[in-house]
């Protein structure tokens, strides 16, 4: 009699141990806790778009633009917005082409490799726009004055003074190589209006002139020519590059 009560004694002691067994975290039938994770760093950009200049153009298209950044390849397309430009030069750090015509506003600037590998410039952007620019009269004798207007889009900022406005000979590169950077001949900074007049007087030398309305170092429009007839009375190279009357 005593020994089935000790037989069942010491069978309940095992069942109480088995269970408590069961119940630790030390058995092999607990999940093991997840490590926690570390955050991994986000992926390098294969493409980047770092720059466009000139930031600005007219709606006409036309400008010529040169982007830099990293990552560019063989066959990598240039947007300006949703349209593609011409590129007609193109390494790993470059891309330049010549504007679409596009609607009037600030769009987003993109380089799209062949494999579809995309980047874009984070801040700002490039501006269609209307530019113009006029002058009258058309016919002038040397020394005499003419006047010069222009129209440019709302958002052009004062950085370096801005946009500028000089007259040129018909035919000279937007880049004459001028000491000043601009032109020898007559040249202002507008510092960001969106239209306004110039007086001046022509130069001595006759010839062909026009006025250009300058983005960076690119002409975005350019005026209709103006006839510099010979004159005594010239007296323009005795006050060459100012602004006479505003």
């Amino acid at each position: 009699m005593w020994r089935r009560s000790l037989a069942r004694v010491v069978e309940a002691a095992v069942t109480s141990v088995a269970v408590v067994a069961a119940g630790c975290g030390d058995s092999p039938s607990s999940p093991t806790p997840a490590s926690p994770s570390t955050p991994s760093a986000p992926p390098l950009a294969s493409v980047g778009v770092l720059r466009v200049a000139p930031d600005a153009g007219p709606t006409n298209g036309g400008m010529v633009i040169r982007v830099t950044g990293f990552g560019f390849r063989a066959g990598a397309t240039l947007m300006p917005g949703d349209v593609a430009v011409r590129v007609t030069e193109s390494t790993p750090t470059t891309i330049t082409g010549v504007t679409p015509a596009h609607a009037a506003g600030l769009v987003r600037v993109s380089v799209i490799n062949p494999d579809g590998d995309q980047g874009h410039l984070q801040r700002g952007g490039y501006l269609f726009g209307v530019f113009s620019v006029t002058a009258t009269p058309t016919v002038v004798a040397s020394g005499d004055e003419l006047t010069v207007g222009w129209v440019a889009p709302e958002g052009r900022d004062c950085n370096g003074g801005g946009d500028w406005i000089a007259i040129y000979k018909v035919g000279d590169p937007d880049d004459t190589g001028a000491s000043n950077g601009h032109s020898d001949l007559w040249y202002d900074h507008l510092c960001g209006a969106t239209s306004g007049s110039r007086r001046l007087l022509a130069p001595d030398q006759p010839g062909e002139y026009e006025f250009r309305y300058m983005v960076w170092d690119t002409s975005a429009a350019r005026s209709g020519p103006v006839t510099v007839r010979a004159s005594s009375a010239a007296s323009f190279s005795s006050a060459r590059g100012r602004t006479f009357v505003r």
